[in-house]
């Protein structure tokens, strides 16, 4: 949300948070709509009958799940790592995003910002005064940035409502935070309209505790420019089990022959019928269902789906096990691409994350202070790898690049700098 920030020159108040939250209410719909697919909830469940004697299948085949899905995966299946320059000490940082488990969030953050567009993380310190990281739904969650060209953020906001044991709306919270404090507003009533400012807590992190993970420029979901094609496929699905059904249920068309109902009734069950006029004949009458149009369609429409989401299908028979590693990239290019862009994105938002711990534990005294430009935060693809090539290029590679860098590219190592310490060590003992 962009806003002058002539507009705070007041600094923020109940009535200028409660007009934030009306303005960013405006997004609930969509929302709610890329919500609602991604959990299987999609329009063909909506489609009424056109009649009550006509099937009405509603099949959701939920492309926009493993769309999701798999882009977590594929970027975050294998935790981030972090490496620093020579000279720095992060142990602190990591031993805090151990205890934490700051994996977990990430994959949180991920799958939020695929779903949405966007997705926050809130820093906050707990009882032990130890900083820890949560992630907040863009539901309820927004930054405000000013109009200048640098779109410098000013506050972050997170809004909801408290509910008794009855499932009844007993108030609301809002908790608004600059680079200096956290601001919290509520009010016993269902409106946002009625807060007070009850509490200021100042939070020693020097900047704002809250931070925007975007998924692309546009802050579009990975679906959410698909959802026509994945509504035209599962409209092709049901419409395919409704024909089949009607096909079932078709009608008997008799010439020359003369039943009544008890027969008829009989001929369900027995399904015999003789004719005895020379001219006697029965047959159904059905539309005729071309499987293969169909299939064509159905196969044309997964690959548009699958080739502008730009994430493969795995299980074509494209991807088969006896494909080398450069082989299963090539095929894997566009995807790459795309993971790309979202990986800028997200290690630019872990940085920030870095920068606001080391400002906090510095300050603390826990740690030294480290420049975030001193950071360098290294994703590891989770895909089949050729450990017998990698070793290779490993081995071909010894002396030209650093120890931390060429095991960061073995899966099986988690923190490279301590492994080359460790190796080191015992090259040493022996």
């Amino acid at each position: 949300m962009i806003i002058d920030k002539e507009a705070f020159t007041e600094g923020i108040t109940a009535n200028t948070a409660a007009k934030l939250i009306e303005r960013h209410t405006a997004e609930t719909a969509r929302f709610k709509r890329l919500s609602d697919y991604y959990l299987g909830h999609h329009a063909v469940e909506y489609r009424s009958r056109t009649s009550d004697t006509v099937p009405n299948n509603k099949l959701v085949c939920n492309h926009a799940k493993y769309i999701v899905d798999i882009s977590k995966s594929y970027l975050l299946g294998n935790p981030v790592t972090y490496a620093v320059s020579s000279g720095y000490n992060i142990d602190t940082i990591k031993n805090s995003y151990l205890t934490q488990d700051i994996a977990t969030v990430d994959g949180a953050l991920e799958k939020q910002m695929s779903i949405y567009g966007k997705s926050y993380e809130l820093i906050y310190t707990d009882e032990n005064s130890e900083l820890k990281s949560v992630c907040l739904s863009p539901a309820n969650t927004f930054m405000v940035y000013d109009s200048t060209v640098d779109k410098r953020a000013i506050y972050g906001v997170h809004y909801f409502k408290k509910y008794d044991i009855e499932g009844r709306v007993s108030g609301t919270e809002c908790m608004v935070c600059d680079k200096d404090a956290v601001y919290t507003f509520a009010s016993g009533s269902d409106s946002f309209a009625n807060m007070e400012l009850k509490d200021i807590t100042h939070h020693y992190l020097g900047d704002i505790p809250m931070i925007e993970y975007r998924n692309n420029e546009e802050e579009q979901g990975d679906f959410e420019q698909l959802i026509s094609l994945i509504d035209a496929y599962n409209v092709l699905m049901s419409d395919r089990v409704n024909d089949k059904e009607q096909f079932v249920e078709s009608f008997l068309f008799l010439k020359n022959i003369e039943i009544d109902s008890k027969q008829a009734k009989k001929l369900r069950e027995e399904r015999v019928l003789m004719g005895y006029d020379g001219n006697s004949s029965a047959q159904y009458l059905s539309k005729v269902m071309s499987e293969a149009d169909i299939k064509v369609l159905a196969d044309d429409l997964k690959q548009d789906i699958h080739r502008f989401a730009m994430v493969p299908d795995l299980s074509d028979q494209q991807f088969g096990t006896n494909l080398s590693g450069v082989a299963i990239k090539y095929k894997l290019m566009c995807f790459e691409q795309q993971i790309r862009n979202k990986e800028r994105y997200f290690a630019k938002a872990l940085k920030k994350r870095f920068e606001l711990y080391v400002n906090y534990y510095s300050l603390k005294g826990s740690m030294q202070y480290v420049p975030v430009h001193c950071i360098d935060v290294v994703f590891t693809r989770n895909m089949p790898v050729n450990e017998l090539e990698v070793s290779q290029m490993i081995q071909n590679l010894s002396g030209i690049a650093t120890s931390e860098t060429l095991l960061s590219q073995l899966s099986f190592v988690s923190d490279p700098e301590e492994e080359a310490a460790l190796a080191k060590k015992e090259r040493a003992e022996g």
